[in-house]
């Protein structure tokens, strides 16, 4: 009786185990043909695997490995838990792409193209973002320590309790993002434009502002009554220079501070 329960579960977990099984002839076909929309890839196997040239819309990629893989088309495609370190996607086309908590650390990105894509606590450590167009990306809780994001898009994204340290946004687009109480220690913000950005009660000790327009920024919150609505508002003054010296952070005469 128990080798034959013994069996039934080997059995079983042979079959959870195949039930996802992975057939390359996917990939042969997916080749041939240039397209494979509404893929199933899910926990596939998939490192170092050259995806280039090959239309992936709305695939499934959940929880595969694509490590050191290529990818350059995949609009709207899902990465969720994915693992995609040292990834190639260099001017990819990846709007509303799903990253969620996928492992993206020292992903090649330069130049993609991921409006609106969803990257909540993923880790992009030491990614190449530069030049990237993220414009709407959410970055909640997002692991960006040492990523590169200089010359990125980065109007109306949400970073909420992401980890900046040491990353790199020189001369990127923060115009109407959330910077607010994240620690930014470190982080390089040289030429960059802050217009609508909100960087109240940010840790700025050690950052670099060096030639970034911080005069539209959004820092000292003022309580103001509008008569029109008789309620409570709150309007906001930009980073003055002063503020930027209390704090520790780096600026020179290039700055464009607040008054």
């Amino acid at each position: 009786m128990f080798t034959k329960l013994v069996t039934l579960a080997v059995f079983g977990l042979l079959s959870i185990a195949t039930a996802h099984a992975f057939d390359p002839l996917v990939i042969e076909r997916a080749k041939s043909l240039g397209e494979c929309e509404h893929c199933d890839f899910v926990s596939a196997d998939l490192k170092g695997v050259d995806l280039k040239g090959i239309k992936l819309d709305e695939s499934n990629f959940t929880g595969a490995d694509l490590s050191a893989a290529a990818i350059d088309d995949c609009g709207e495609c899902n990465f969720t838990g994915a693992n995609l370190t040292g990834v190639h996607m260099d001017g990819a086309s990846l709007d509303e792409a799903i990253f969620n908590k996928a492992d993206m650390t020292s992903a090649h990105c330069s130049g993609a193209y991921i409006h609106h894509s969803k990257f909540i606590g993923a880790n992009l450590s030491g990614a190449d973002m530069r030049k990237v167009n993220v414009e709407k990306g959410n970055f909640s809780q997002a692991n960006l320590t040492n990523a590169d994001f200089s010359g990125a898009k980065l109007k109306y994204a949400n970073l909420s309790g992401a980890v900046l340290r040491g990353a790199n946004f020189s001369f990127a687009d923060l115009s109407s993002t959330d910077l607010g109480s994240l620690d930014l220690e470190g982080a390089t913000f040289r030429g960059a434009t802050f217009n609508g950005t909100l960087l109240r009660d940010a840790k700025l000790k050690g950052a670099d502002f060096t030639g970034a327009d911080l005069r539209q920024s959004r820092f000292h919150s003022v309580s103001i009554y509008d008569t029109a609505t008789n309620r409570l508002g709150e309007s906001f003054d930009p980073v003055r220079c002063a503020d930027l010296q209390e704090a520790g952070a780096l600026f020179d005469a290039t700055t464009k501070c607040g008054k």
